[in-house]
């Protein structure tokens, strides 16, 4: 059977593991390390020629604004590359914000970046860094004044700040945040009690959702959109499958998230067996090391995990549920294992939604203008 070719829709440089704030919920561990010019060099002249008609370049740290100049390097080596085929890549960038200056923000407006920054709202201060909600709100209207980006809040919350839940996000969609992510820290234990608070800030936050929405047409958080064509069936991780990610030190990952979780378990059985080797090693051989180790990347579908209670393909929601194995391995400490209070977790979230899409679906937006 012939192998499947590298086709990639999706690359990541990690350009940095360092980073100037020391979250809470992360499950980073933080390191100086820095992507060099030459190694953007040989990724970008490698991969480009198996980059798809249309593709996603990523940026991701670490604090990634802190290799800003080599994110300007990378963006000009694409976009040399690019002069001829003229494929179609869109930059994409996740920041605290604390770094965001004018000079950047022209940059990232010229080259049509997704921007999208992290802020928690009303717990950024006990979550993220103390003192760094005061200038979010200014940094918000400065962001939109910027049409070439594509800007976007990525929230998150954990079972100490879920409280503040649909107060945080209301606030934010106040500031004129045209989308929202929200992130339920899969790191540490949700206990029951968590577990109902979240169910009831979850109602707060569909009633919200449902006023605005009847009052600007407009749905803000992601989780919420209306779905466009026929429903899913079933997660799949496309990691390796159609993305990629590179280091700083020059390892080659299905995803940027398989570095941060595998860089301290190095020797380990998951290490070597989603590890597709470095950059050098990959360049010369990966017409036989890129299929041997994509069959490896192939079983990461919601069927194919388990939990403490059951395997996954037993489960009555299994088509329904999205969980990403490397997130959930920070707390199992296992890909493909999944903690039953995640379950509980994607439970929450899917009636909240089913109950807000019932709600717009019986009540559509009709605007003031064709009313009157």
């Amino acid at each position: 059977m012939k192998n499947k070719p590298m086709e990639i829709s999706n690359l990541s440089l990690v350009v940095t593991d360092d980073c100037n704030f020391n979250c809470s919920y992360c499950f980073q561990k933080k390191e100086k390390k820095y992507m060099s010019q030459s190694t953007m060099e040989k990724a970008i002249a490698f991969f480009y020629p198996y980059l798809k008609k249309e593709t996603e370049s990523i940026f991701w740290g670490g604090e990634p604004l802190l290799a800003f100049d080599n994110i300007k390097y990378a963006v000009n080596l694409l976009q040399e590359r690019n002069k001829q085929e003229k494929k179609k890549i869109k930059f994409y960038l996740t920041t605290n914000g604390s770094l965001l200056s004018e000079d950047k923000l022209v940059f990232f407006d010229r080259h049509g970046f997704d921007l999208m920054l992290s802020f928690d709202g009303l717990t950024q201060d006990t979550a993220r860094k103390a003192g760094s909600s005061k200038r979010m709100p200014g940094l918000i209207k400065q962001v939109r004044k910027y049409p070439g980006i594509v800007f976007s809040v990525n929230s998150v919350f954990t079972p100490e700040t879920i409280g503040y839940f649909s107060e945080s996000l209301r606030y934010i969609i106040e500031l004129g945040v045209p989308e929202i992510i929200v992130s339920l820290s899969s790191i540490h234990p949700w206990d029951q009690k968590a577990l109902d608070i979240l169910a009831k800030e979850y109602e707060r936050l569909v009633e919200y959702l449902f006023s605005y929405y009847k009052e600007t047409g407009n749905i803000p958080v992601n989780d919420f959109k209306i779905p466009e064509g026929p429903p899913r069936k079933g997660f799949v991780c496309l990691a390796g499958q159609n993305r990629m990610s590179v280091t700083p030190d020059e390892d080659i990952w299905g995803c940027y998230l398989f570095h941060d979780y595998l860089k301290q378990k190095k020797g380990s059985d998951d290490y070597r067996h989603y590890h597709f080797g470095k950059l050098d090693d990959f360049i010369k051989n990966h017409e036989t090391r890129y299929p041997a180790v994509l069959a490896n990347y192939s079983d990461l579908k919601q069927d194919m995990f388990f939990t403490e209670r059951e395997h996954c393909f037993l489960c009555r929601d299994v088509e329904q549920c999205s969980t990403c194995p490397v997130n959930a391995a920070f707390s199992t400490a296992l890909i493909g294992k999944i903690p039953p209070w995640l379950c509980d977790l994607n439970r929450i979230q899917r009636h909240a939604k089913e109950r807000f899409l019932r709600w717009t679906a019986s009540t559509p937006y009709k605007s003031k203008k064709k009313s009157e």
